[in-house]
């Protein structure tokens, strides 16, 4: 959310229809990472609650220390892998605290997992072994070969949530790994999606603010055309580079809304619609600041757009995630309410 956006192309290197000013070593500018933080008084406030709710749970069996025995050596090696990822990529060094997030919502089940669960057949989990084995290999074999890519993190960590459901499966059983499957999913929200299905969402989503932009500016009487993710001015051209696209505050939202709603909401269809409305929040944060910022470059060039970038980063780091808090308060009591009136008309 916070960082580099939208950034006048006359100042830089050729091509200049495609490239922006970026400065990828200023704090400010790593959307991701900032945004996580800027949740993160939310998150604790949210953990905090549902702690009470789970503290006086019954303690785990010695049988339960034996499987999390058993997942510490796959999770870490696994963890492994994509914290490479998570240093090199900008748009992933939010992973350290997805990592975070997830340890916390298995703490948060542990007390409470299936008292009466029986193992699967050791035939069953070897297939699923057998499922991950030829995957995690392929991904170790490209990353001695050539290298670590997103494509490679992604192949190993399906290859490796397989070998974790097995051994679920095999030491618990089907009922445990039902009660773990969310902090399990919830994870790959760290793993680096593969380019080939990044890009064209990254694109995407540059050509539908840029068009949108163009159409806004033009309803005010503000002369403009659409290149590309390119806005041209009569004054200055103004690139919708990665960050102003609206991908890393997706990202972020998604990560705050799929944490929250799995603490604070009972039913999935609410915690869908929180998460639906973290994505278009995040859409509308970023098109209003591309859009103030290409006024800013109207008016008063690229030094107008110089003066207020940084500005209009944080305030619509602000504007995502005061909404994403307002519409969680909702919902709950939404919610609550829907339950009453569900058990009102139970009683009748």
């Amino acid at each position: 959310m916070g960082g580099p956006g939208c950034r006048p192309l006359d100042t830089l290197p050729v091509p200049p229809s495609i490239r922006t000013l970026d400065r990828p070593l200023k704090f400010g500018c790593f959307p991701n990472l900032t945004s996580t933080a800027f949740y993160t008084g939310f998150l604790t406030q949210t953990i905090m609650s549902s702690t009470s709710q789970t503290a006086s749970a019954p303690g785990a069996s010695r049988s339960d220390y034996v499987l999390l025995a058993a997942l510490v050596p796959v999770i870490g090696w696994w963890t492994l892998d994509l914290s490479y990822m998570w240093r090199s990529l900008v748009d992933y060094q939010f992973g350290w605290i997805v990592l975070m997030l997830a340890g916390y919502l298995i703490m948060e089940r542990w007390p409470t997992i299936p008292k009466e669960d029986q193992p699967v057949s050791l035939v069953r989990g070897l297939a699923l072994v057998l499922l991950g084995f030829p995957l995690v290999l392929l991904a170790e074999l490209y990353r001695i070969g050539m290298s670590r890519t997103p494509t490679s993190s992604m192949v190993l960590s399906v290859g490796s949530a397989l070998f974790v459901a097995a051994l679920i499966l095999t030491l618990r059983g089907p009922k445990t790994l039902r009660h773990f499957i969310f902090p399990l999913l919830f994870f790959f929200v760290a793993v680096p999606i593969p380019k080939i299905l990044w890009n064209p969402i990254v694109f995407s989503l540059q050509t539908f603010v840029a068009a949108l932009n163009v159409e806004t500016l033009r309803l005010i009487g503000i002369p403009a055309e659409q290149t590309g993710h390119v806005i041209q001015l009569p004054n200055t051209k103004v690139g919708v580079n990665e960050a102003c696209s609206g991908v890393r505050s997706l990202q972020s939202s998604i990560m705050a809304a799929l944490f929250v709603g799995d603490l604070m909401l009972r039913r999935n269809g609410w915690r869908v619609t929180l998460v639906v409305g973290g994505i278009l929040l995040a859409i509308l944060g970023n098109l209003c600041r591309s859009l103030f910022l290409s006024m800013a470059a109207y008016r008063g060039g690229e030094a107008g757009l110089q003066a207020v970038h940084d500005a209009a980063g944080w305030s619509v780091l602000g504007f995502t995630a005061v909404g994403v808090i307002v519409l969680v308060q909702i919902l709950i009591r939404l919610e609550r309410r829907a339950i009453e009136l569900a058990e009102e008309s139970a009683e009748a």
